[in-house]
């Protein structure tokens, strides 16, 4: 929060004196498109969405939402690297997202280090949902069940995200489990409740509300604390299952820029960003969504996914995953 503090300042004195290139060459000029590596109606996308509307106001200019989900965000980073790189052409980018180049043969890039970082958003929390007719209440009785019936667990990814969680908790608890890939969380969701797969791990906010109907049960978050919004779900470590303590992801989003875009259009985009996060009512909406608020500068980004880069060549290493 202090460093959003600081940089919120920094973005006022910014705007007040822009500098000399930004005078001659006013941005933004025209409609800002972001570009969004999920469907329509899941949290990434709402997340967006409550962004871009805030930064509509302050810079200006309206923003249209580009939704390009599949291949892992590699069809949303095509998009983005054939755009002119003048800052009026974003992208919602995932942490996952850093690992494209591990995994896919065709990848757009070789790492996001050849985009332009902007600035961090936050972290999401992450959650292991069930379908209810399972009998396993806790996650310690869903492993129990899990290793009782070899083979009878299909579990759902709609990000590489997903993918990497659920293919390090499989290990780790000693399960073997079937892969049933989707585009995003908005269209495994109705497998899951009917029961056609039986396990996600994916964003708390994508299945919180079918948990409180009753149609999915959330055995556990993965994350160091409880979220306040789901407060009796109990962490991985909390579960009594101490095979599976450890299991983490990383699962951030930012904002990325085409290649080559001015770096003073990056670090005005920055500013604008944590003045937008530093406002209680946008904190207060991507808490709902159980995005936990997280600015930086575009450097603070860019080390961020150099870090999840090496993280996923070493999970490839690790599971003797090829790219495909």
């Amino acid at each position: 929060m202090k460093y959003l503090l600081a940089l919120a300042t920094a973005a006022l004195l910014t705007v007040m004196a822009p500098t000399p290139a930004m005078a001659q060459t006013p941005y933004p000029n025209k409609q800002i498109r972001l570009i969004v590596p999920t469907p329509a109606g899941g949290p990434s996308d709402a997340a967006a969405r409550l962004l871009a509307q805030a930064l509509g106001k302050s810079l200006g200019q309206n923003f249209v939402i580009d939704n390009r989900p599949g291949a892992g965000g590699a069809l949303a980073a095509q998009a983005l690297m054939a755009s002119a790189p003048d800052g009026h052409t974003l992208m919602w980018t995932l942490s996952s997202m850093s690992g494209l180049a591990v995994l896919q043969k065709a990848a757009p890039y070789k790492s996001l280090a050849e985009l332009t970082p902007v600035a961090l958003v936050g972290h999401f929390t992450y959650a292991m949902f069930v379908h209810p007719d399972l009998p396993a209440k806790t996650l310690a009785e869903f492993v129990d069940h899990a290793r009782a019936h070899p083979d009878s667990i299909s579990f759902a990814t709609g990000s590489l995200g997903d993918y990497l969680v659920s293919t390090r908790f499989l290990k780790a608890s000693g399960i073997r489990g079937v892969r049933v890939p989707y585009r995003g969380a908005t269209q495994l969701m109705p497998d899951l409740i009917a029961g056609r797969v039986q396990l996600n791990f994916g964003p708390l906010a994508s299945g919180l509300p079918q948990v409180r109907e009753g149609k999915l049960r959330a055995l556990a978050v993965v994350a160091p604390q409880r979220s306040p919004l789901a407060a009796d779900v109990p962490t991985l470590a909390e579960s009594g299952v101490a095979a599976v303590a450890g299991v983490s992801l990383p699962s951030w989003q930012a904002i990325y820029a085409p290649p080559n875009t001015p770096p003073e259009i990056a670090e005005r985009l920055a500013h604008e960003i944590a003045l937008a996060l530093a406002t209680p009512a946008m904190r207060a909406q991507l808490e709902q969504l159980a995005l936990q608020v997280e600015g930086s500068s575009p450097s603070a980004l860019a080390a961020a996914a150099l870090r999840d880069t090496q993280a996923w060549r070493s999970f490839a290493s690790e599971y003797d995953i090829q790219p495909e």
